[in-house]
């Protein structure tokens, strides 16, 4: 049994850590994603960082828009490091580790399927909600990962045609509604046409964030409870689709957004029910990953890194 390096990059925080195989943290850190202008200076940064923290036989990277069958970011709209970053490549040269780069969704579905709540289950997705919108599935026990390697971008389908532009180019994505931007920009938009005694217009406007805005609904603050049941809203219209089509047993909530807990869960499903299948109602559940309490990002990329040495072993 060894010990792993694994990576989350993420629009707005880098976390990473020393895991063992069965999932315990040996190390962790994490350093605002503003602060890494290259993928060659967060190699640079983590190898200082970790070099005297412990061994590790592997390096597992989650990151967004990452092409698998390339190891490749490809045109992140979150990423300010080039249109294509050839991540394996820099952290092989930096490190001489053996190294995997997977999207971060489909990390979490792995961090999911080897230490969470869906190791017995064979149809299931993981939903990641922060600066951007990411999905990972398992279809008949299996990672879906599509002909390019770039399957589960839900964060880019369209929920409203000629909606909010989005980052990716397109208008209307469900990002630009349910991520930490869209939540924000929704609150702004309400917040103007309101009468001025919400609990929100006591916050700077460049202050308001995602966290202020589940609080002030937590306290029954009006404006604040219908920007939450907007967001509750679209992303059951978003998941209803997913499991009117794919039959899923769950669909599991992670990232930032999800750390509100029950609140975010209660909007949902209570929207959901009016999208879904009349014969799925009873089959099909939405749960907040138990792993979000851990970084479960961190741990979807030891998952990957972990079965891919097993897979080269073998």
């Amino acid at each position: 049994m060894g010990n792993y390096l694994g990576i989350d990059i993420g629009g707005t925080n880098i976390g990473f850590g020393i895991v063992s195989e069965n999932g315990a943290f040996l190390y962790e850190n994490s350093i605002p994603t503003e602060n890494m202008k290259t993928a060659e200076e967060l190699a640079d940064y983590i190898f200082e960082d970790v070099k005297k923290k412990g061994e590790f036989i592997g390096i597992g990277i989650g990151a967004p828009s990452v092409n698998q069958n390339t190891q490749c970011i490809e045109f992140a709209p979150n990423m300010n490091w080039g249109d294509v970053v050839d991540l394996n490549g820099i952290f092989t040269k930096k490190f001489n580790r053996t190294v995997f780069v997977i999207n971060d969704a489909n990390a979490a579905a792995l961090g999911e399927k080897f230490y969470g709540e869906a190791k017995e289950m064979s149809n299931f997705a993981v939903i990641t909600l922060g600066t951007g919108v990411g999905m990972g599935m398992y279809i008949n026990d299996q990672l879906v990962l599509g002909k390019n390697g770039l399957a589960g971008e839900i964060g880019h389908s369209i929920i409203q045609r000629e909606g909010r532009e989005c980052k990716c180019g397109n208008h209307g994505c469900l990002e630009t509604y349910v991520a930490k931007d869209g939540i924000v920009n929704t609150a702004k938009e309400k917040l103007e046409f309101s009468s001025g005694s919400s609990i929100l217009n006591l916050i700077p406007p460049s202050d308001l964030t995602p966290t202020e805005i589940f609080k002030a609904a937590r306290k029954e603050d009006p404006v604040a409870l219908e920007v939450v049941d907007s967001v509750g809203k679209d992303l059951a219209f978003s998941i209803s689709n997913l499991m009117n089509i794919l039959d899923l047993e769950c669909v599991f909530l992670t990232g930032g957004i999800s750390n509100n807990g029950n609140l975010l869960k209660r909007k949902v499903e209570k929207h959901l029910k009016g999208y879904l299948l009349p014969n799925l109602h009873d089959k099909s559940q939405v749960r907040i990953s138990i792993l979000n309490q851990q970084n479960s990002g961190i741990l979807g990329a030891v998952a990957a890194i972990n079965s891919q040495l097993k897979i080269a072993l073998t």
